[in-house]
């Protein structure tokens, strides 16, 4: 057994939360995709309908290569249920999100939900939060957040692809892929930032969850239920 074998399992798992339906919200990365491959594999099965919003391009073309009806976002009041992947968790279950820059969906997936899945390998697991906080902001205010990031204790720089251009999120704005150390204080931290006029989202997730999974390394995987 796996980690490979877990998250498989681990898609399996949370497919299985799905009813016919149902409107699920698909978030974005390698363990989301594992749910969907399920759930595909589940409609093919037993004749499943379940309409798909998904947040990012990664994952839109994974849904609509296995045949899924995807919705646009006028029905974001309607999911019954988000699956979602995260960067980093923390032990009081707060999160890093936003290293594929779809942050700002994500969140507003996660606030609208009924039901809301967090799906990570357990490498995300850790006392404190400490990876740099993605910062969507937008180009007009570039400086100026900038200035106001370093002001709370923050190093920021502009996140870029290989060849060195800007990354530019699917809402057309930057990243400040942001330095903050080891992060003891999550919701205030996430207070400060989205208080900074053009911060449009940033990666700090304190919400309240209901279910977390853990793939592990053994090829085991762990439900937490809050």
């Amino acid at each position: 057994m796996s980690l490979q074998d877990a998250m498989k399992k681990m898609g399996e798992s949370v497919s299985s939360l799905v009813k016919n339906g149902y409107v699920v919200g698909l978030g974005s990365g390698s363990a989301v995709a594992a749910f969907v491959n399920a759930l595909g594999e589940r409609m093919k099965k037993e004749g499943l309908k379940v309409t798909a919003i998904p947040t990012s391009m990664q994952i839109e073309l994974i849904a609509e290569s296995l045949g899924f009806v995807l919705e646009r976002y006028h029905r974001i009041n309607d999911i019954d249920i988000v699956v979602d992947g995260a960067d980093q968790i923390d032990s009081m279950f707060n999160m890093i999100k936003g290293g594929g820059g779809a942050h700002h969906r994500e969140k507003v997936f996660i606030e609208a939900s009924k039901k809301r899945v967090i799906v990570a390998d357990e490498s995300k697991y850790l006392k404190y939060l400490n990876r740099n906080v993605p910062v969507e902001v937008s180009i007009f205010a570039r400086h100026f957040v900038w200035k106001r990031l370093e002001a709370i204790g923050g190093k920021p720089k502009v996140r870029t692809l290989e060849k060195g251009y800007p990354y530019f999120t699917e809402n057309g704005n930057i990243i400040l892929d942001t330095e903050f150390g080891e992060i003891k204080d999550p919701p205030k931290l996430e207070s400060q930032l989205q208080k900074i006029p053009g911060v449009v989202a940033n990666g700090v997730f304190t919400m309240k969850i209901n279910v977390f999974f853990k793939a592990k390394n053994n090829g085991t995987v762990e439900k937490i239920e809050r």
